[in-house]
Formats: C-alpha cells, sequence, structure tokens
C-alpha cells in the first residue's frame, strides 16, 4: 500500500478517532466527578420537621473497604490480551498514589514484540466498579530480516493501519506509538478471587512517526498486592 510522507498533516479518519476519544474522555471524566455531589433527603422521627442532609457514598463501610485497600496494595502484576502490547502481554503496575500507578508491559505477537508504559488514573476510590483513564507509549520491534504478508502479522491491524510495503518486504517492524484509554475495572475484595481485578479498555493508538492511528481494546486481569 501507499504510505503517506511523514510530515503530512493528520487525516480527516485520524482527526475524526482523536476529536471522538477527547469527548469521550471529558464526558466520562465529567460524569465521574458529578457523582459525588449527589444527595438525598431524609426525615428524622425525632424532630417534627424534615431534614436536609447530604449523603456521602464514601463514608459507608463498604466504601471505606474499598478505600482502605487501594491505600494497602501498592503493586500489582497481571496479563493483557490484545491492546497496545500485541496479541498477549504482561504488566508490572506500581501505585504511588491509590488513584494513580505506573504500567510498564511488554508482549508481543506473531513476528513482533512490544513494550512500554503508561499512567493510568482511577477516578472513584470507593467503589469496587472503578472507570479509569490512561495515557502513555508503546514501541512494536521485530529486526529480522526475513519478509512476511499482511496475513502474517496478528493483530491484524497492525499489518494493514500502521506497516508500508516496504517494511513488509524487507521484514522489519518499528512503530513508536502514543496511546490513550479509557477503561473499567472490578476488583475483589473477598473471596477465591480476593485481591484480584478484571477490567476491559477501549484504546485508541498514534503513531508518531506518521500519524497513523487506529482503534483497538483490551481485556485483562490483575492481582494485587
Amino acid at each position: 500500500m501507499i504510505k503517506r510522507s511523514p510530515n503530512h498533516s493528520l487525516s480527516s479518519r485520524s482527526i475524526h478517532h482523536l476529536n471522538g476519544l477527547v469527548l469521550i474522555l471529558s464526558l466520562f471524566t465529567s460524569l465521574s466527578s458529578m457523582s459525588y455531589g449527589k444527595a438525598i433527603l431524609w426525615k428524622d422521627s425525632g424532630s417534627s420537621k424534615a431534614t436536609e442532609t447530604r449523603f456521602n457514598y464514601d463514608r459507608t463501610e463498604d466504601a471505606k473497604k474499598v478505600s482502605k485497600f487501594w491505600s494497602e496494595h501498592k503493586v500489582a502484576v497481571g496479563m493483557t490480551a490484545a491492546g497496545s502490547y500485541g496479541l498477549l502481554g504482561g504488566v508490572l503496575a506500581i501505585h504511588f498514589h491509590p488513584q494513580w500507578n505506573v504500567d510498564l508491559g511488554f508482549g508481543g505477537g506473531s513476528h513482533f514484540q512490544a513494550y512500554g508504559f503508561r499512567i493510568k488514573k482511577f477516578l472513584l476510590l470507593s467503589s469496587q466498579l472503578n472507570p479509569y483513564i490512561a495515557g502513555g507509549f508503546t514501541r512494536w520491534h521485530r529486526n529480522q530480516t526475513r519478509p512476511f504478508n499482511s496475513s502474517n502479522i496478528s493483530p491484524g491491524f497492525i499489518a494493514d493501519q500502521f506497516l508500508e510495503e516496504t517494511e513488509r518486504q524487507q521484514g522489519i517492524i518499528d512503530e513508536k506509538l502514543l496511546n490513550a484509554a479509557l477503561g473499567l475495572q472490578y476488583t475483589f475484595l473477598d473471596g477465591p478471587w480476593k485481591n484480584y481485578g478484571i477490567f476491559f479498555e477501549l484504546m485508541f493508538l498514534l503513531s508518531i512517526d506518521d500519524s497513523d492511528s487506529a482503534p483497538t481494546g483490551s481485556l485483562g486481569v490483575n492481582y494485587f498486592f
């Protein structure tokens, strides 16, 4: 296929993807911040008139249990399928703050390896079902010189969206990508799955070299300790 010059401006498709991602992240962050402002009315049986009070879910025992979990667990290891690390990847997460962590990842697919990092922010501290946003850098790399076809690369969108025909003929993959993600994680606090978290995320990948882009998704599991 014909590749565009590295100096060309973003294609209309890339701009459309970027605008959509920014809009989703903005709306999601706004909605999550609004969740802290919910209030209910209750009537005190020992009083002659209704009393209005602010009810904060963060003060319940369940919420305190979740908050305590995040304050005590500083490291997580996990696995992810699809996404920026290829077909399968491993992740080490370091929680330097209850809401913030740094992910270091390594993985790959057929004919390439992937590694990178990202910063993740959880939007809630009081719920086991926790939305998050994340952004970082990933590199896909292959230094062999045997040619390959698009059908040899898995996930397939890597060859379709990011590789030139000359790269396939030379058998070389070297893509540097920025990634942004919107995800949802459920963390188990007790039972046989205690300290495990399962997550799903939508991700947008953007090539640093030539502004090619593609959306993708990822599934994974973490263990916190």
